[in-house]
């Protein structure tokens, strides 16, 4: 290959050595784009594709960051620790408090009604038309019937469990309506309902049609009946009074607000298997609440509950209201007691029995339990009562007739 004349560019003496074909292609190639086309047309060297600009500018922010790194783990790890540590808690405690649901000894099959007093078997139906079972026992004294009192069993109990609480109530004149709850005793089963130890609507609507039966009969008193109710039974007739007109009185022993005892639990059992416990205990009651009212809420979603909020509820209570609490109770903390006392503006009665274990009051006072109860009963007995009961449900209200969903068999 031999030199190109001088004077020429170096560009013109290399196009010797190139074919005519190729030199237009080569020349576009080899001049310089100065528009978009720019990053389009890459060297045979530069691979074409993605820049390195984002981890230049990457790489510029982690050296800026490195200094400060130290303070952003120590700002964030704890953070993430104390996330891992919740999950960690909040699994347990929504698996632990579906397992205290189910707990409950309860006084199912230990007595019987008809060994009281002159017994009648009835079957009528819930507000919201399951059929329940009950029995109204006639009071054992000369003189005439002074009221009527509706009894709500325990969890895992039956209408016979009124038995050993009802005796003093027969001897001064009060005859007792006392009746299964629904999938309890010999009430009908509801399909896909597991019952659980707080308090839901179901128990509620077995409450109201309860009262609306009693009321529909003959012989009713026009002055309304009473309610006496024992722990999950006692919230459910307290949230039945605060919907129902009828009801003249309440008289509730272990009575509980569902979130509370949860809540209660959950600070109770903390440090045997969350780290870290002592902080998480020491929190404020409020928040121990509110995290008790959420684990309450994922668990009733769970089993398709709709659980009541007796603290709310309670607010619509104007009854005359005697409570009955055991003071060591370990399942509802006396604790509790008190603080429910303390959200109704007009505060009822509460008798604290010392020594005595949930639903353990009868045991440990028969002869003042029964004593304090009659004359519970006997002082308001007198108060007139309005005869049409109103339910209310959400913004409804709701006037029942007397002898709607009710029929008696004599057993």
């Amino acid at each position: 290959m031999t030199a190109a004349v001088g004077g020429k560019s170096h560009q013109d003496r290399l196009m010797v050595d190139i074919q005519p074909a190729d030199r237009d292609d080569w020349r576009r190639s080899a001049r310089a784009p100065d528009g978009p086309e720019a990053t389009r047309i890459a060297g045979p060297s530069e691979p074409a594709g993605i820049g390195v600009t984002p981890l230049i500018l990457l790489s510029m922010l982690m050296l800026l960051m490195l200094p400060a790194m130290p303070y952003v783990i120590l700002l964030v790890l704890p953070g993430v620790l104390l996330v891992g540590i919740w999950l960690y808690h909040l699994r347990w405690t929504i698996d632990t408090c579906d397992r205290i649901g189910t707990l409950g000894a309860g006084s199912a099959g230990h007595f019987s009604l008809e060994a009281l007093a002159t017994c009648r078997t009835c079957d009528f139906t819930a507000a919201d038309g399951q059929l329940l079972r009950g029995s109204l026992v006639h009071h054992r004294s000369p003189g005439p019937r002074r009221g009527i009192v509706v009894f709500c069993h325990e969890f895992r109990g039956d209408r016979h469990s009124a038995a050993p609480y009802i005796t003093g109530l027969l001897e001064r004149g009060f005859d007792v309506f006392s009746f299964d709850f629904r999938n309890h005793g010999q009430s009908s089963r509801m399909s896909g309902y597991d019952p659980r130890a707080w308090t839901t609507e179901h128990e509620v609507s077995d409450v109201l049609g309860a009262v609306a039966f009693v009321r529909s009969q003959k012989d009713a008193d026009p002055r309304g009946v009473a309610l006496m109710g024992l722990s999950r039974g006692g919230s459910a007739a307290l949230t039945a009074a605060g919907r129902c007109d009828g009801i003249w009185g309440v008289v509730t022993d272990g009575a509980f607000v569902s979130h509370w005892v949860t809540a209660s639990t959950i600070r109770r059992f903390i440090p045997q298997f969350v780290p870290f416990a002592p902080l998480l205990v020491r929190l404020p009651w409020c928040l121990h609440c509110f995290y008790g009212a959420m684990i309450q809420s994922i668990v009733a979603r769970r089993l398709g509950h709709t659980c009541i909020n007796l603290a709310q509820e309670i607010l619509a209570v104007h009854q005359p209201w005697f409570m009955i609490h055991g003071g060591r109770d370990s399942t509802v903390p006396v604790e509790l007691a008190r603080r429910l006392r303390k959200l109704v503006p007009r505060r009822p009665r509460l008798w604290i029995v010392p020594a005595a274990n949930h639903n353990r009051s009868l045991r440990r006072a028969s002869h003042r339990y029964h004593q304090r109860l009659c004359r519970f009963l006997e002082r308001h007995a007198k108060r007139p009562a309005s005869r049409q009961a109103r339910l209310t449900s959400g913004d409804r209200s709701l006037r029942l007739p007397a002898a709607a969903g009710s029929r008696a068999a004599v057993g």
